[in-house]
């Protein structure tokens, strides 16, 4: 049922969130959520992910820091300018909302997504970051099935809701859909090839912080050795959800990675042979003799093995990975590497059959 427009925003009699009033909220991309007047002019979803990432990742607000540092500003000076931090660009609302702290509490009330970036442009904070910290206090929340249902999402969005949550799912008829396709991976000649271009930029920015910061690559190495979750790839910053994983099993979760995919150009090259064997499967597909093939996954993984003489063990950390390594590269535009990460997530789904 829609609400009157003048029912909407903070209602300012009461307690605010998490207090005695009622927090209404939806969620949305930060396509949807952006404030940012340059941002907000981007064409699609992709230059608004790249662009927000580029200010907000900790790897960009740490050489802004550092920029500061060496330009003698303090850290409220001129920290939203590019000028000013060496061509270091950082977001003005998102640096506010980090600023505020735990001041960034919201008045009770219902909003939709204009009132959110009202409300969040009104305190300089940014509206997405500031409605994913306030969905904790939230007694409604709308948004996509995808912020439920897909794995990846679902954990930097859905796993802090109370178990006694009551969820209402609108077109429920879509349900089985959505899952299967969070679950799925569909991979065409043309994404491969663009894997091994994707491999090739990696091999080349390898060599590149080899030469010119190889501490950073000898400290996720190190990280690597520790295991998953003491390295912090299960709980991924929330400005950095394309790097979730999607399978992890318990049985890896504090394991170290594999000694032969933890250094970088180890993992490229494991990364190739994976490519290749999937380059040849669709020729054969393709071939005068091909057609429709299926398979068992177990039947897929067995062949795979024999075929690339790769080990089904390292197949389980592909993704986790390749996520570390685009961490370390401090790769901005993670949509540049998607067809990578779909064989990776590929690669890590087969392999929870073994």
């Amino acid at each position: 049922k829609s609400q009157p427009q003048n029912q909407l925003g903070p209602i300012s009699h009461n307690n605010g969130a998490g207090g005695s009033g009622v927090l209404a909220l939806c969620l949305s991309s930060r396509r949807n959520m952006c404030v940012h007047e340059r941002v907000m002019r981007e064409s699609d979803r992709e230059a608004v992910d790249a662009a927000c990432r580029s200010m907000t990742a900790p790897w960009a607000l740490e050489r802004a820091r550092k920029a500061r540092h060496n330009s003698g500003q303090g850290e409220g000076d001129g920290g939203n300018t590019a000028s000013n931090n060496g061509n270091i660009e950082t977001c003005p609302y998102f640096d506010g909302f980090q600023s505020a702290g735990e001041a960034t509490s919201m008045p009770s009330g219902v909003y939709n997504l204009d009132e959110l970036k009202k409300w969040g442009k009104s305190k300089s904070w940014c509206p997405y970051y500031l409605t994913r910290q306030a969905i904790n206090h939230a007694s409604v929340l709308v948004f996509n099935y995808q912020y439920m249902l897909d794995p990846k999402v679902a954990k930097m969005v859905s796993k802090e809701l109370e178990s006694e949550s009551i969820i209402v799912f609108d077109e429920a008829h879509n349900i089985d859909s959505v899952c299967i396709e969070a679950l799925s991976v569909t991979i065409h000649e043309r994404h491969l090839e663009q894997a091994t271009r994707s491999l090739g930029r990696l091999s080349s920015e390898v060599s590149r912080i080899k030469a010119s910061d190889a501490t950073r690559l000898q400290a996720e190495y190190q990280n690597l050795v520790n295991g998953l979750v003491d390295q912090g790839l299960l709980d991924a910053p929330p400005n950095e959800v394309g790097l979730a994983s999607n399978i992890l099993g318990t049985d890896i979760l504090n394991e170290a990675v594999p000694g032969n995919i933890r250094r970088a150009e180890h993992f490229i090259a494991f990364m190739k042979k994976i490519v290749e064997h999937l380059k040849a499967r669709l020729r054969t597909v393709a071939g005068p003799r091909g057609g429709v093939i299926s398979e068992t996954p177990l039947a897929f993984l067995h062949r795979m093995i024999t075929t690339t003489s790769l080990e089904a063990k390292p197949l389980k950390f592909a993704y986790s990975r390749l996520s570390s390594l685009l961490r370390t590269l401090q790769v901005p535009n993670l949509d540049d590497y998607n067809a990578l990460t779909d064989v990776a997530d590929f690669a890590s789904l087969v392999s929870t059959y073994s």
